[in-house]
């Protein structure tokens, strides 16, 4: 089944309802960012917090996966790990001091441990595939991808408040471009 196919399976329609659907997305999402409030900034930092112990959870899976696995094969992807873990720990301490004194200083650091912790998530799943034992890559990948899931769902919380100059910056940082 195509893509374009799929999206009218799974939506139950024309391909007409779902171009309807997607554009009412982007245009609610561009609506918020054109005109997002530190009221929005700071409804982000909660939501991430909020989400938090969910991620921290699905990163000790992963560590734990990870310990499982021939250590020759997984030093890479068991010290991104810790990265991410490092990570989510200050993303846990910076989200709350945000969201409980916001300022401008503290947004902009909110936005870097977001941007390392989306970097430092999606390195692990690349050095995942560098697993050479067909199992234990299976296995590693699955807990990644799990993990650098949630972590792209908190960047998608501050996406959602971030100013569109500000969303182009990260996006322009995390591809080189």
């Amino acid at each position: 089944m195509t893509p374009p196919a799929r999206a009218v399976f799974l939506f139950g329609g024309s391909m007409r309802r779902v171009e309807i659907l997607a554009l009412a997305g982007a245009m609610a999402l561009a609506l918020c960012l054109a005109g997002c409030t530190q009221a929005d900034t700071v409804k982000a930092a909660n939501a991430i917090h909020a989400y938090l112990p969910s991620v921290m959870v699905l990163a000790q899976d992963a560590a734990t996966v990870i310990e499982g696995v021939d250590p020759s094969e997984a030093a890479k992807v068991k010290s991104v790990s810790a990265q991410v873990q490092n990570d989510l720990t200050e993303l846990e301490t910076v989200s709350g001091a945000y969201a409980s004194s916001p300022s401008s200083d503290e947004w902009v650091r909110l936005g870097a441990v977001v941007d390392a912790l989306v970097s430092d998530s999606d390195q692990g799943l690349m050095a995942a595939a560098e697993i050479k034992n067909p199992e234990s890559q299976a296995k590693v990948k699955m807990a990644m991808s799990a993990l650098d899931a949630a972590v792209h769902a908190v960047d998608g919380y501050l996406l959602t408040a971030r100013t569109p100059e500000e969303a182009q910056a990260a996006v322009a940082k995390r591809t080189g471009k």
